[in-house]
């Protein structure tokens, strides 16, 4: 193997890691160091395992990001984005700007480094001062590398399986790669979560917090066998995939609980506080101010940059406060004041027209008009967004986290699985009412199908989770994109009557036309200039297919 010259990180971003309490991870930088230095101190050891958390999601990057993520599908329309343009359009190829091409090569690049560390494992010194660290070293290169090779499972389905340090395609080396079948991919996976959960513990004392642990293991592994048994890979139904997924899901439920990740009393506290019960792990994402989730999604009234509004649709989705959609005649929706007595999570989640925020209304004819060279939907993001931050000064911002798994994930993940399993049982109706009466809605009707609870389920998800980068990879997993997103969005317009200031109408305009290829856009292709790399050397590595 060749030695490499690396530099050992203070990780930044694993500062920003979070458990959703305070962080950790102060290491101090070390200058150029060799192979032997790295894994010949166990501090520098870490430091080079604490860098390859950066790759981890956040709110802001990625195809399975809740920013970019989300105006890629049925939530919203971004108008910054030439990527997210193109892909909304059916204009993206293997070879274009793609919000998802970087996904890719950076989580094969924590991979490498991970196997990296793995491989030179057995020169890491013990610590005589701090007994089991080192074995909880490799607990969570083993939990990283699995979560990593979930990532892209997730977007790339067939994927090479990489449990050695391959040199680049660059150097000269032969480098010979093949895309696993699912099952093979699967059993991967889950030996490595395995091996990792085996070595770590359901949580960690104050100065580790934001490393994964065995708890947050297990939430991998609920959402990994959900997605494995969903219709996507498995056509047949197999009904053994979803009793594991039923299985995982109630194991990770039951130790979250066990830990103390409780659902928050408040639906909008599990995105405004950083130190919240219910995030299981979790990214820092500041106070939002300074290029932050505040400043890109707050009106342009309030300093920001309004430039990820939610869609019509989205908005209609959220059902009256009654627990019938707007369509049912018997909901009393008004279409003169649509947003009145909806589902109160829409007032969590979404700023629409007329909405109170930061001590006034919302208008769309004044000082919130968005700029005439790049419209906007008319409705902006609310979840996330602090009310106290003031972004002209920056002040009254509070730290807030991003989750990348939370407990309200695994009731849905559970109620999922288990309805496919049995039906709509007790347990299903227990794990979805949790969550809708946290939110103050009613609880889920009785005696529905097990088609009805799915439908329910699936609106339940779309709801709750909304934002998060779920929804992007649900209408994948369930083979519905080709219908939720192969049609236009909408914004909203409204008019004041000139006599009665009750009186408006709405009306809804055209934002985007969107397509959705079923033959090749289920799963993603591999950036060309991957494929470019081993023109020659191999010749099995194959393009996703129908790209």
């Amino acid at each position: 193997m060749k030695t490499y010259i690396y530099k050992i990180f203070a990780v930044l971003l694993i500062v920003s890691t979070v458990s959703c309490k305070k962080s950790f991870l102060d290491r101090v930088p070390s200058d150029f160091i060799n192979e032997s230095e790295v894994f010949g101190n166990i501090d520098n050891a870490e430091g080079f395992l604490n860098n390859t958390y950066s790759g981890i999601p956040t709110w802001r990057y990625g195809a399975g990001h809740a920013y970019v993520s989300a105006a890629m599908t049925d939530e919203a329309y971004q108008l910054w984005s030439d990527g997210a343009i193109l892909f909304n359009t059916g204009a993206w190829n293997p070879s274009n700007f793609l919000p998802v091409s970087d996904e890719w090569g950076n989580t094969y690049s924590r991979i490498r480094a991970i196997n990296i560390f793995l491989t030179n494992f057995d020169k890491i010194p013990e610590d005589p001062n701090v007994p089991g660290r080192k074995a909880r070293m490799k607990g969570e290169a083993l939990l990283l590398r699995g979560f990593y090779h979930s990532i892209l499972f997730r977007g790339w389905g067939k994927i090479p399986l990489m449990d050695q340090p391959l040199s680049p395609a660059t150097d000269g080396d032969a480098v010979f790669l093949k895309r696993s079948e699912y099952a093979e991919v699967m059993d991967f996976i889950i030996k490595d979560l395995d091996a990792g959960m085996a070595l770590l513990p359901p949580k960690h004392s104050a100065g580790l917090w934001g490393r994964v642990t065995k708890t947050i293991g297990l939430a991998i592994k609920s959402r990994l066998y959900l997605y494995y048994a969903s219709p996507l890979l498995n056509p047949a139904n197999d009904q053994a995939r979803w009793q594991k997924a039923a299985q995982a899901s109630k194991e990770a439920l039951d130790m979250a609980l066990a830990e103390g990740y409780v659902l928050e009393p408040n639906y909008a506290d599990a995105f405004l506080k950083y130190a919240n019960s219910e995030c299981i792990w979790g990214r820092n994402i500041g106070t939002g101010a300074v290029d932050g989730i505040d400043q890109v999604m707050q009106t342009l009234g309030h300093a920001g940059w309004s430039n990820c509004g939610p869609v019509q649709s989205f908005v209609d989705a959220y059902q009256m406060k009654n627990g019938l959609p707007i369509t049912d005649p018997a909901s009393g929706w008004d279409p003169k004041h649509p947003y009145t007595n909806r589902d109160p999570r829409l007032n969590a989640t979404v700023l629409y027209p007329g909405a109170r925020w930061k001590g006034r209304t919302i208008n769309i004819y004044g000082q919130d008009r968005p700029s005439t060279i790049q419209p906007g939907t008319h409705y902006w993001w609310r979840k996330y967004l602090t009310e106290s931050l003031n972004l002209n000064n920056n002040t009254g911002g509070v730290t807030k986290a991003f989750s990348i798994y939370r407990t309200g994930e695994l009731y849905l993940n559970y109620a999922e699985a288990q309805n496919e399993v049995a039906g709509p049982d007790g347990t299903v109706y227990a794990a979805i009412n949790a969550i809708r009466k946290r939110a103050g809605m009613p609880d889920i009707p009785a005696g529905l199908s097990k088609d009805q609870m799915r439908d329910a389920m699936r609106q339940e998800r779309r709801i709750e989770l909304a934002f998060e980068g779920h929804r992007f990879w649900d209408v994948r997993r369930w083979k519905i994109a080709e219908v939720v997103d192969n049609k236009p969005v909408y914004g909203v317009n409204y008019t004041l009557s000139a006599t009665n200031p009750t009186d408006t109408t709405f009306t809804y305009f055209e934002m985007q036309k969107r397509t959705f290829d079923p033959r090749k856009h289920y799963f993603m292709p591999i950036p060309q200039p991957e494929i470019d790399k081993l023109v020659g050397k191999n010749p099995g590595f194959k393009q996703t297919e129908g790209w």
